[in-house]
């Protein structure tokens, strides 16, 4: 996902005010609408020019009643410089919390430093996995109550695709995919894989299925091929800290497409086992293999799913996530935390 910010002034629910730099089209109407642009948060390539529009963001705070960032290096600096000078502090609402547990003792002992400098300056943090809660707060040594649970959006606004329904197998992304387990599922089906990845070491190792064609694309190729697929899988590595493929899961619902994602974490958040798709363990390349036949085989559970996962997808819509996060930044404004909400 894009870097963004948002800064919001709440005087009253019709003069809210929102600067933001939004790298796609993610927004709703009623942000479009009250938002401006300074070019001077937006940062760019390297850590001076984040550096840089950090302080700028700190600057045009004092302006706003909260700050709404992302997890990126400029939010986390920002963030970091908000906690460390109380005396101009601000409410601050972080959204889009991909965090890792890094390898090496330092580096985890840097990290958890991080995390601690980072929640003095964040009133609340924004997380797109129901578990991260709790994980979170267990990993970096955080009370829970820092962490809100909201639901991620699909992103298929302003993409130009058309939906039908093609004879191949569609699976994407980079992030904590384990497509090798993907490949021993789908060897020797009768079926073609497409797998959209930009990753050179994508298949582990392992020898590709004549039937399994894997290639980089742009977001928008992306969109379109899982448009035309019959069925997209999700496979995920497990034992992460954070849980990743909301995005790709929920676009490829909005399409109306049966989807099967390894995740026994995660995609819970989103996916009825059953109704809307199937969720099996990951790492289980059997599993995973006995799914995808069972719904090739059952036209009737294909439909169904199809159906019923438009449905869901569809109601994780752009504006409504951004909406959810402006009524809790606005909440924030209004009862000073949350909790007494």
């Amino acid at each position: 996902m894009n870097p963004e910010w948002f800064l919001m002034r709440s005087m009253n629910q019709e003069k809210t005010k929102i600067l933001t730099d939004i790298l796609e089209p993610r927004v709703s109407i009623n942000w479009q609408n009250s938002t401006e642009y300074r070019s001077s948060i937006a940062g760019g390539k390297g850590f001076w020019s984040d550096f840089v529009a950090s302080f700028c963001l700190f600057y045009y705070s004092f302006q706003y009643d909260i700050a709404i960032v992302v997890s990126s290096r400029k939010g986390n600096l920002f963030s970091i410089l908000m906690g460390l000078l109380p005396c101009f502090r601000k409410p601050v609402l972080m959204i889009d919390c991909l965090w890792y547990i890094p390898e090496g003792k330092l580096h985890r002992a840097v990290k958890h430093l991080q995390m601690k400098l980072m929640a003095r300056g964040v009133s609340l943090f924004i997380v797109w996995a129901s578990h991260e809660v709790n994980d979170y707060s267990k990993a970096f040594g955080l009370p829970p109550e820092k962490f809100m649970y909201i639901p991620h959006h699909h992103t298929l606004e302003g993409y130009n695709y058309e939906v039908h329904d093609g004879d191949y197998i569609f699976s994407g992304g980079d992030g904590n995919r384990d497509y090798s387990t993907l490949l021993e599922a789908v060897r020797d089906l009768d079926v073609p894989v497409v797998i959209a990845t930009r990753r050179k070491d994508w298949h582990s190792g392992a020898s590709i299925p004549t039937n399994v064609n894997a290639f980089p694309t742009t977001p928008e190729e992306f969109r379109k091929l899982m448009a035309g697929s019959r069925m997209v899988v999700i496979p995920m590595e497990g034992g992460h800290l954070h849980s990743g493929g909301q995005q790709t899961i929920l676009n490829a619902m909005a399409l109306g497409k049966p989807v099967i994602v390894a995740d026994e974490r995660g995609a819970k958040d989103y996916i009825t086992d059953g109704v809307d798709g199937l969720i099996v363990p990951t790492s289980d390349s059997v599993a995973l293999r006995d799914a995808i036949k069972k719904v090739l085989n059952d036209p009737i559970m294909e439909q169904e799913f199809k159906e019923n996962a438009r449905k869901t997808g569809r109601s994780y819509s752009t504006p409504g996530c951004l909406e959810n996060i402006l009524c809790v930044a606005n909440k924030i404004v209004q009862c000073g935390d949350i909790r007494r909400c």
